[in-house]
């Protein structure tokens, strides 16, 4: 693959990363580091900067840390990360440091005092605790040894030029002979290889992988007035392939079946009018993650028109359970070819003196075009042009006006929340400390497991290879035994509100003083939305102290926030989909489903149930739509597994309809391989062929879940596309801010809110037409908790 390697015997790794990134700085050139070890943030300097890379529950994520960056997050400066390894130590590297002395504890001394140095030199004046000191004075020499085994050299006797590192491309045929060896059939493809001997630029044999088209297109820069009226005839009414350079300084566009292909530069006279033209309406587009760009052709102050086709969601449609939806992917799978530094070649025309970075965004251009003319039969094919053309297509400009709004945050609020976290937190600290007879590093799950079962002698779960588990569930199984547990689980909970949510909105806080979230289209496979950056919909509302996060989003002065919410919708569809009576005929009487639900399953009259049964019904009601096992409604309601089973058991015998729908849907999908919501949306299921029985099983429940939970997905997104033209239409200066879920907030001036909520009501209420009415709740207040 020719990428560069670097080796030397007796020399660690990370030995080698330090010195390749002073030799980088010393040639002025920018090192980044792409690591999931935070040993490397000693690096960080003026042309050095990290990428930490964790997987958190199966998705990668990144940060990116700069000098800046770092002291933001640490308080202190990146070389300073030696000082805390060698106070706190590093299991996974063999660094001991201080016993006793945990992460918050170094944190706070190297915060306070700067260096390991100037704590020793000066340990007897320091204001810490005297059992602080005390470890310290004992760990003197541990710490000395830890802060020489946390540094990383920089001056291994290696030879290092950037020049020499510089990306170069594969060598065809040898990376093509070990990819078929090993069977590494994606990755001929990802690569664009071709078998040996091949020539470049040419179609493959039928059942080759096709070869990396190369070229240049012939391009156009809209300089002149002239130009400019070629450009409008040469487009006007015309499918063009757009593309957005990464920066958003350049846009391509390629017309359908060649021709020029034009390049519209923000240093170009004419840019304003071009980018008017070439926006609009009269121009039918094609583009790859439209919601981005017309998010930011928004705040570029341009129109947003005249989408037609995106190519993210198409094959996102097509492909649910897909982990990438890269352009530079997706060509090479249903295109038989690669983007690289050029196009296919039925449009491309030759033209000397072309820049390299046009060519690169007229290739993505042109292989836009390509993927659609591949993608549209494969809709069809699927049932599935429908959805992208009445869903996914309308709610893309939606969701970018809901991104460039963003919501309210009161800072001041969430600073001062933060604060009496950390004094419950600390509070909570000496409590465990207590009663554990020693400090120790609560997040440690190795420290807290010694403390556990070790010290005092706590029945302990079976032993992994990493040692003993700590988790939620392990905890509450400990609460009756010792109220140790149920102060560590009270204190993770205090941490995460304070670290993921106090803090870390209050760090993503915009000049605007807002949180703009963004939302992710091609996530789920059952079609939901998802937030990121931060994550929204996650904000906690059951304990009371996650509650108190809500009250922090606010409405303006003058305005109010408009809330609405469906009411059970999913048990609606479900009662819909299985036609069962029973179900039907409490949502149309408008009785307390899960009364009835308790009723029905324990023969009694609904109103000798008690507030437990009832609990345990809705347990078993939004279960079911889970696909939920007997093991976890045990969990769940607190009994065993035998009575949970009995009460599966029981509520599948008297609700007959769901039954036979339960079993009915996961036969179809044996039969057709795929499962769809109502509108169409399908979701592969190759988990029923799966070997594996627990993965079957997986499958089974998903058969069970994904039309249920796929179908309330499509009537939320329908109902945000009704939502928001009923708002642009009513004159009101109403806008929507947030889906979480089955959730929908809107902001309005306050003597407005009353017309905005019944917009919000009328318009959820009627995305859909099942055969028991869809109802929606709808509230207003001050902030998102009043709202809610």
């Amino acid at each position: 693959m020719n990428v560069r390697r670097y080796e030397l015997s007796g020399w660690e790794a990370d030995d080698l990363i330090g010195t390749i990134a002073s030799a980088c700085g010393g040639s002025q050139w920018d090192c980044l580091i792409v690591t999931g070890d935070k040993d490397s943030f000693q690096l960080i300097d003026g042309h050095t900067s990290v990428k930490h890379v964790k997987s958190r529950m199966g998705h990668t994520e990144t940060k990116l840390y700069d000098i800046e960056a770092f002291k933001d997050e640490y308080g202190f400066e990146p070389e300073k990360i030696i000082d805390l390894k060698a106070l706190m130590g590093d299991a996974s590297d063999n660094i001991p440091g201080v016993k006793g002395v945990g992460e918050k504890t170094a944190m706070e001394l190297i915060r306070k005092y700067g260096s390991l140095e100037e704590i020793y030199g000066n340990l007897e004046s320091l204001d810490i605790r005297d059992s602080v000191k005390k470890k310290l004075s004992e760990g003197r020499q541990e710490a000395q040894m830890s802060y020489e085994l946390a540094t990383i050299h920089k001056d291994a006797p290696m030879e290092f030029d950037p020049n020499d590192a510089l990306a170069r491309p594969v060598d065809n045929d040898r990376l093509w002979e070990i990819f078929q060896r090993l069977g590494f059939r994606r990755l001929v493809e990802t690569f664009g290889l071709t078998p040996p001997g091949d020539g470049e630029g040419e179609p493959a044999a039928a059942g080759q992988t096709p070869a990396i088209f190369k070229g240049e297109c012939k391009s156009c820069r809209v300089e002149s007035a002239e130009t400019l009226s070629e450009m409008e005839a040469d487009l006007d009414g015309k499918v063009a392939g757009v593309m957005f350079s990464q920066d958003y300084s350049l846009a391509a566009c390629v017309p359908e079946g060649g021709g020029t292909a034009y390049i519209i530069s923000e240093t170009s006279p004419v840019y304003q009018g071009a980018m008017e033209f070439i926006f609009s309406q009269r121009v039918k587009k094609a583009g790859h993650n439209i919601k981005d760009i017309q998010h930011k052709l928004l705040d570029m102050g341009f129109s947003a028109q005249g989408w037609e086709f995106d190519t993210a969601l198409a094959a996102y449609l097509i492909d649910p359970t897909a982990n990438n939806y890269d352009l530079a992917v997706l060509t090479p799978k249903y295109c038989g070819f690669a983007i690289m530094d050029g196009a296919h070649p039925e449009q491309m025309q030759l033209l000397e003196n072309v820049d390299g970075d046009f060519t690169q965004i007229i290739g993505k251009a042109s292989a836009i075009l390509a993927l659609r003319d591949a993608l549209v039969p494969r809709l069809e094919e699927l049932g599935l042009t429908g959805v992208l053309r009445d869903i996914e297509m309308p709610l893309c400009p939606v969701l970018a006006k809901m991104e460039r709004a963003g919501f309210l945050v009161d800072r001041d609020a969430l600073e001062n929340f933060s604060a009496l976290l950390a004094g419950e937190i600390h509070k909570l600290e000496e409590a465990i400390y207590t009663l554990a007879g020693e400090e120790f590093n609560i997040n440690s799950p190795k420290q807290l497991g010694e403390v556990l079962f070790n010290k005092l002698m706590l029945p302990a779960p079976r032993k992994t290879k990493t040692g003993y588990s700590t988790n939620a569930d392990v905890l509450e199984k400990l609460k009756p035994k010792h109220p140790i547990a149920g102060l560590v689980l009270e204190y993770r909970e205090f941490a995460k509100l304070k670290s993921t949510y106090a803090d870390g909105l209050t760090r993503v806080i915009a000049s605007d003083g807002r949180i703009h979230t963004s939302f992710q289209m091609t996530v789920t496979a059952t079609g939901r939305l998802s937030s990121t950056e931060p994550n929204l919909q996650n904000i906690p509302i059951r304990r009371a102290l996650g509650g108190e996060i809500r009250k922090m989003f606010v409405s303006p002065e003058g305005y109010t926030l408009v809330d609405a919410d469906y009411s059970q919708i999913e048990l609606r569809i479900l009662a819909h989909i299985s036609g069962d009576e029973t179900m039907k005929r409490a949502f149309l009487e408008g009785q307390d489903i899960h009364r009835i639900t308790a009723a029905q399953v324990l023969g009694i009259p609904p109103e000798e149930v008690t507030a437990e049964q009832r609990s345990h019904a809705k347990a078993v009601n939004f279960g079911i739509v889970y696909g939920i096992s007997a093991f976890s409604l045990s969990e769940d309601i607190g009994v065993p597994v035998s009575v949970a089973r009995d009460y599966i058991n029981t509520y599948l015998a008297r609700y007959h309809g769901v039954r036979d729908y339960m079993e009915q849907v996961v036969e179809k999908a044996r039969e057709t391989g795929y499962v769809s919501t109502l509108y169409g949306r399908r979701r592969p299921m190759p988990e029923l062929r799966a070997s594996n029985r627990n993965v079957r099983a997986f499958g089974e429940r998903v058969c069970r879940n994904m039309p249920i939970q796929g179908t309330a997905a499509d009537i939320m997104k329908i109902a945000m596309i009704n939502v928001q033209k009923a708002l642009e239409a009513s004159g009101t200066n109403a806008r929507l801010l947030l889906q979480v879920h089955d959730e929908l907030i809107a902001e309005c001036p306050a003597h407005q809110a009353e017309k905005v909520a019944a917009i919000l009501k009328r318009e959820m209420e009627g995305a859909a037409s099942l055969s028991i009415p869809l109802t929606v709740d709808v509230h207003q207040g001050g902030n998102w908790y009043e709202a809610k």
